[in-house]
């Protein structure tokens, strides 16, 4: 097996632990400090579909970035494995950095299927450091890769979430 891809496959091992176990195992640690809950998942149905829906939709967002990533910047998620063309299309018309919106969704259903307090802080925890990380280490090293593109991009593009109205934007571009 090629390191490079030794390395993508670790990148997705390791990430989609961190939101899908050890995140909520950690959530559901913190809780029983201060929460008192009889059971592992919400007794609520309201609360466990929109959960489960959140976590769905988050994994879906997720999944279709990294295939975005792979088939049309052909890279990874991984900073040593960065995409090697820019890529405006899909969700990436709507924000900057859906691959991160889709973990913040997730972190959040698990927080409601839960029912856990700590886990939704900690999703908050995750959603600042992504918005300062994509601020001061992602968006200065695209600027330097794409140049102009990337600064017309960071005019009509929100960082993280969505505008609720929004304008049409041109299709994919790449470098």
């Amino acid at each position: 097996m090629k390191k490079n891809t030794i390395i993508e496959l670790a990148t997705y091992l390791m990430v989609g632990s961190a939101i899908w176990i050890i995140a909520p195992l950690l959530g559901k640690v913190l809780d029983t400090f201060t929460f008192q809950y009889p059971s592992l998942l919400s007794e609520s149905l309201p609360m466990l579909s929109v959960g489960l829906m959140l976590i769905i939709l988050g994994t879906l967002l997720v999944g279709w970035t990294i295939f975005l990533f792979k088939t049309q910047g052909h890279g990874t998620p991984n900073p040593k494995l960065p995409p090697n063309f820019f890529i405006v299309s899909g969700p990436y018309k709507y924000s900057r950095n859906p691959m991160a919106l889709g973990g913040l969704v997730v972190l959040t259903g698990e927080a409601l299927l839960y029912h856990s307090p700590s886990l939704f802080a900690i999703s908050v925890l995750f959603g600042i450091i992504i918005y300062f990380n994509a601020q001061y280490v992602e968006e200065p090293e695209l600027k330097y890769r794409f140049g102009e593109k990337y600064e017309q991009y960071l005019r009509t593009v929100p960082r993280l979430f969505p505008r609720l109205r929004q304008g049409t934007q041109s299709s994919g571009s790449r470098k």
